[in-house]
Order: C-alpha cells, then structure tokens, then sequence
C-alpha cells in the first residue's frame, strides 16, 4: 500500500517498502504520503476537491464527494479506529502538504467508513468514506460518474387477443402460466501473493428472480348463443434500462497527489499532477496475473516514468474532470513492467451512494 507515517513535520517514516525493487507478487498499497513520481505543480483551483488527510500520524489523499463527506482509500483508514478521529484534520483546497492558501478549508472528522468487504491482502474493495465535523460549502465536489451512458431497450409485451363463439352460457376463467428464471449466482474469488499466506475469499452476488408472465384469455359465451367481442387495453411497451459505465480502457488520465517523487523518496510539499493512460484490463492482468488484479473492482493506469506513489493513496484519477479511480497499490513506483493500480470507483457507485445516505453530516449545535 502507499501509506507514510508522519512522525514530525517534514520526518517521514516508510512503512511496508523493504526492497526497492519488489517481485511481481510483492504488491503494496500507495503509503499515506506517496507523491507524483515526474509530475509536475497543480495550478491553483485545478483541483479543489483535492484533500489532503492527516489521520493522528499517517498522510493520505482523498476527494470531496460532498459538503461533508471526502472519498478516499480502506487502507488509508485500516489501522486507525473511530476514537482516533479526534486527531483527524483534513485540508481541502490547497497545494500545500501543510494546508493553508486562498480558500483553503481545515476540517475535523466526525467518522468513517470503510468498505465491509476490504481485503488488506489483495487490497479489494479498497475504497472508504469519511464524515466531515462541518460541511464545506464554498468548494466544488468532485464530478463521480453518472449514469449517462445508460442503453436504453424496448421490451414489447406479448398480448393475446379476445375472441368469442357461439357455445355454452359459462364462461371460462382467464388463467396465468407463470415461467421463473432461476437465480444466479456470480462468483469471484481473490488471490494469493506468494510474500503472504492468503486465504481465498468468495464474493457471491445474487441477482433477483426474474418472473415473466404470460397470460391467456379466455373464451366468452352469452346465453343469447349470440357472439360478442371484447376490447381489451393493450400494454404499452416498457423500456429496459441497464448500466454501461466504460472500462476507460486506452483514455488519457490525470494523476494528483503529495506523495513521494521517487520510489523510496520524500514526499512533496506541494500538489503535483501527471499524466497517464488507462489500459486495458488484459494489460493490468499479464502484468499482475488475476490473483492480484481485479478486473471488476480495479484499473490501472500508466505512462513512461510516470506514476503515483508512497503517499498518493487514496487520491484521485480522473477523466474528463470525472473521478474514476482511487489510488490503492502497485509494485514499485513508475516501473515500467508495472502499473499502477487504482480501485474502480465505476463498481462502488452505489455503495458510495448508500454509505452517504446512511452516513449523513452530523448535526450542529
């Protein structure tokens, strides 16, 4: 993980890094106070939601999602416990390490959150939510990814169309015949590094019953033998909606942080950004095996000496302005058989959603 502790103004202890140049299994989450490796100064107001987190001792990176509520890494928060909060501070709108500037905002913590399924092995699920003390309303949130690219489908309904004959005064009854999809189940386990003993660990998503219904409708009969007809309303037909968020595969990105510039380096007292490229999940795969690369649940991004590192964690990559990745993990920083990993914020859309409902800012006086 990229996470730093911070024992003095200035004196950073690296925590986690042993060997500069780790195996391919040797993954570690971005330290608390890793920093842009070859970025270069972020302008002022370029990243306003940018925050930077001091949690009693760590450094890491986050983003405002909303007045009260900053996104950021599980790992950032693994070690800490909701006593500690009191000694949580978070800058928002600066370019400084240390916080300060033109409409820089200081914040406490009231709580956090982080994801019930967080794999400190395999760093799944690596994404946490903290509540702020006071909300901070004079600074724009972070644009997360909506809904946009929603495919819209026209599902027609099957009628049957009423008839009518000369027979018997009884009518008969309109029966249904119901056909039930059967649930599914999705599995997807996580992996094992070959530095750690890991037990794997099942995720199952279960997906409702769909109950499709037909109906058929019966003949009806008067006691006249006269025939009669009736008209039935016909149903309109009824969209269908399914999600299809992109994989950003192949999209230019942006990279921001205060980490450290160099693999085992210092971290910078300044915002710096880079730029960087998604790849393709086969990239991410061949480079870290599907062990400890979630394709689901992750992405990764790089370019030619480039990268985030020790201290990045839990700040943002973004497309367009849009956040679609939370800086988690990586081997090394700016290694070229590796890039850097981030959580997919894509998957966590909803749980994102329901953790801030559930979690609303806390109520003054």
């Amino acid at each position: 993980m990229r996470l730093v502790t911070v024992w003095a103004v200035g004196v950073i202890c690296l925590i986690g890094f042993v060997n500069a140049h780790p195996s391919s299994n040797q993954i570690e989450e971005r330290s608390n106070s890793e920093k842009v490796v070859n970025g270069i100064p972020a302008s002022a107001g370029e990243f306003p939601f940018m925050t930077v987190l001091r949690l009693n001792g760590d450094l890491c990176g986050g983003t405002l999602i909303g007045p009260s509520h900053v996104l950021t890494a599980a790992h950032c928060l693994a070690d800490h416990t909701q006593s500690e909060v009191t000694a949580f501070t978070i800058y928002v709108n600066t370019l400084s390490i240390d916080g300060g500037g033109t409409g820089s905002v200081t914040v406490g913590v009231s709580k956090f959150i982080t994801h019930e399924f967080y794999d400190p092995v395999t760093v799944d699920n690596d994404i946490a939510v903290i509540v702020l003390k006071t909300p901070v309303t004079i600074v724009t949130p972070v644009k997360l990814p909506i809904d946009s690219s929603v495919i819209t489908t026209t599902v027609k309904p099957t009628t049957t169309k009423s008839t009518t004959t000369k027979s018997t005064t009884t009518p008969k009854t309109t029966t249904t015949k119901s056909t039930t999809i059967p649930k599914t189940t999705t599995t997807k386990s996580t992996t094992t590094k070959t530095t750690t003993t890991k037990t794997t660990t099942t995720k199952t998503t279960t997906r409702k019953p769909t109950t499709t219904m037909k109906t058929t409708t019966g003949k009806l009969t008067t006691s006249t033998g006269k025939p009669c007809s009736c008209t039935c309303p016909q149903p309109t037909s009824l969209p269908v909606f399914m999600r299809a968020f992109s994989t950003y595969a192949n999209s230019p990105a942006v990279i921001a942080g205060w980490g450290q510039t160099s693999f085992g380096g210092i971290v910078s007292d300044v915002l710096l950004k880079a730029d960087v490229v998604i790849q393709d999940n086969s990239v991410c795969t061949s480079q870290y095996g599907t062990t400890d690369f979630i394709a689901a649940d992750m992405l990764c991004a790089s370019a030619p000496g480039k990268d985030t590192c020790e201290g990045d964690s839990g700040g943002p990559i973004l497309v367009n302005g849009t956040q679609v990745g939370i800086t988690a993990t990586g081997i090394g920083c700016a290694d070229p058989k590796y890039a850097g990993i981030y959580t997919r914020v894509t998957t966590y859309l909803g749980w994102i959603a329901t953790t801030i409902a559930k979690n609303p800012a806390p109520t003054v006086g």
